[in-house]
């Protein structure tokens, strides 16, 4: 399996996405870049820039909208054939998510701590010219930071995880936490949904991965590892999960890239037991995720790499 290797971002990547129909892939970078490329054979076709570092992506079920949150204080719309932007919204403090609720008329986008105030989710209309938030839900005083905060099924609640190792769920309506887990002993840098949205990963500091059930917050598998998670994905094609990350960026300097423990890693979704790994990068593995068609994942490193995987056919026969 030949990676094609991706050199558009000058800086430790925060976040890949795919669209809907896997033929497009957006990446995004500390230093304010975005990157559009073809997920077929890597060719770029367009970049959009902040002015601040870049954390999250969320792209629409129609691939005419990329939402991005940065530190420079704002959250963006894009038209992403012409690079225009649509919509701003200037924050109180640095973006760290943002999510497009299905049917895109609203967004979610979650701000980091600043001085007194706690991490806040503020919600948007999108169709409307106002800058004021619909609604805002405030996260509790001395908890950890929030690092993501997701729609889930049928825009009915938002997801969130934290540093402390929480998993929460809100009722939108309401504004309240209707679901609250913590199952890890790290922090939750990062969870993803699976295709259907019926289940989600997180990925934590504790060294493991756990499945969790959307509706429920009820954990169904964990994978354990020996390095710390930053990213994890399901295949919606094998019943298989990928996820990586390795020994953090600050410690890197002083060890060789095999005892890094900078590879992917895939394990079985259902026995929990490590299946293969496919390695590369030579930092830690920031982003991970699966094409939505199941034949190909892509990894973004600190290294500032992005590499693209599309799996060889015997990958296919494995049980």
């Amino acid at each position: 399996m030949r990676p094609i290797l991706l050199k558009g971002h000058d800086g430790p990547l925060t976040c890949v996405k795919y669209n809907k129909d896997g033929d497009l892939l957006f990446t995004c970078c500390r230093r304010g870049k975005i990157c559009l490329w073809y997920s077929d054979d890597g060719e770029r076709i367009g970049t959009y820039k902040h002015q601040g570092a870049v954390m999250y992506l969320d792209v629409n079920f129609a691939c005419d909208r990329l939402a991005s949150a940065s530190m420079d204080q704002t959250a963006r719309i894009w038209d992403v054939e012409t690079g225009k932007v649509l919509r701003e919204w200037k924050l109180e403090a640095g973006a760290r998510c943002v999510s497009l609720a299905l049917g895109d008329k609203r967004i979610a986008v979650l701000t980091d701590p600043f001085q007194d105030n706690p991490s806040q989710i503020s919600i948007f209309d999108t169709a409307s010219n106002s800058d004021e938030p619909l609604q805002k839900i405030n996260m509790d005083f001395g908890v950890p930071r929030t690092n993501r905060a997701l729609w889930g099924p049928l825009n009915e609640r938002i997801i969130t995880c934290t540093d402390g190792g929480g998993l929460l769920s809100w009722d939108v309506e309401k504004g309240e936490c209707i679901d609250e887990r913590a199952d890890h002993e790290g922090g939750i840098g990062d969870f993803s949904f699976a295709l259907d949205q019926m289940t989600l990963i997180t990925a934590s500091q504790d060294m493991s991965a756990t499945l969790y059930d959307t509706m429920t917050l009820e954990p169904i598998k964990t994978y354990k590892s020996d390095r710390p998670i930053n990213s994890a994905g399901i295949s919606p094609l094998m019943d298989h999960i990928v996820m990586g990350g390795g020994q953090s960026a600050d410690k890197v300097t002083t060890t060789a890239g095999r005892s890094g423990k900078f590879q992917s890693l895939f394990y079985h979704k259902i026995y929990e037991t490590e299946i293969g790994n496919v390695k590369g990068h030579f930092g830690p593995v920031n982003s991970l995720m699966f094409n939505p068609d199941g034949r190909s994942f892509t990894s973004g490193g600190e290294d500032g790499y992005v590499r693209i995987h599309h799996f060889d056919p015997e990958y296919f026969s494995l049980e």
